[in-house]
């Protein structure tokens, strides 16, 4: 989980956690849904990067 986490592609996290949490609060029938998504996504994304930032050896191959 660790290395897939140091390797993810943030681009494409954010996109699949966008349609992900689109479909879940559109499904909900919440009201703004589109900013609840964009919030949510936003969040999970950066908490996301911030895990790979803290790792060490992001990139790197460890052997």
């Amino acid at each position: 989980m660790v290395n897939w986490i140091k390797q993810v592609n943030l681009l494409w996290l954010f996109v699949l956690l966008f349609a992900f949490h689109g479909i879940l609060y559109y499904a909900l029938g919440t009201e703004s849904w589109f900013t609840v998504t964009l919030m949510a996504t936003a969040v999970d994304t950066a908490v996301v990067a911030l895990v790979q930032f803290l790792l060490p050896g992001r990139g790197r191959q460890n052997q």
